[in-house]
């Protein structure tokens, strides 16, 4: 995967291109991911989370936090495979629904690439930053469990995880900073909805 000038549109076509090859179960999009860094993973899936399109399909938001918790393990004990449940693994989000999201995100990708440049580097280089920067999304992908049960309350944490998976993929340490604003804003959807739900 080329990380020139158009990472995350590059990230897009990648994923387009498994989608058509391997399918759109479970098991064949974590195959896909497999070899993927990190932040190309975290931006990918978020983004399915911040579409109407996949996101409001029942017990599929569910699906890809727990894909983001599991290549988030991967990634902090540095294994290749990932090991899913069969029942998980066979689950399908739909050819035609993933193949919409990728075309409703593409300009975004166009647009975002142009912003993406390395800036203030200290913030997503070094090995401490990028560890608290994945298990702060670990935290934000748990709390979609939560918050699902209210219509558009994970939107601050999909959208502090895709700011995350883009500072990471980008080195673009104000974009890390926008993620950092985005978990106050999860913070607050949290309290609202545990008082709603429970």
């Amino acid at each position: 995967m080329s990380h020139g000038t158009r990472p995350l549109e590059d990230v897009l076509d990648d994923f387009a291109e498994s989608v058509n090859q391997e399918g759109t179960s479970v098991g064949a999009l974590v195959h896909s991911f497999e070899d993927r860094s990190l932040g190309a993973v975290l931006v990918i899936l978020s983004a399915l989370l911040l579409i109407p399109v996949i996101g409001g399909v029942p017990g599929a938001a569910d699906v890809i936090a727990g894909l983001i918790l599991i290549f988030i393990a991967q990634s902090w004990f540095g294994k290749k495979g990932v090991w899913v449940p069969k029942f998980i693994a066979k689950r399908e989000i739909g050819e035609d629904k993933l193949n919409a999201a990728i075309e409703k995100a593409r300009p975004w990708a166009q647009r975002v690439d142009k912003l993406l440049k390395p800036r203030l580097s200290g913030l997503v280089r070094n090995w401490p930053a990028r560890l608290l920067i994945s298990v702060i999304c670990a935290v934000l992908a748990a709390s979609v469990f939560i918050l699902g049960f209210v219509p558009f309350a994970m939107t601050p944490a999909a959208a502090a995880i895709l700011a995350f998976g883009l500072a990471l993929l980008g080195r673009d340490g104000l974009l890390a900073l926008i993620g950092y604003l985005f978990v106050g804003g999860t913070a607050v959807a949290i309290w609202h909805v545990w008082g709603i739900v429970f």
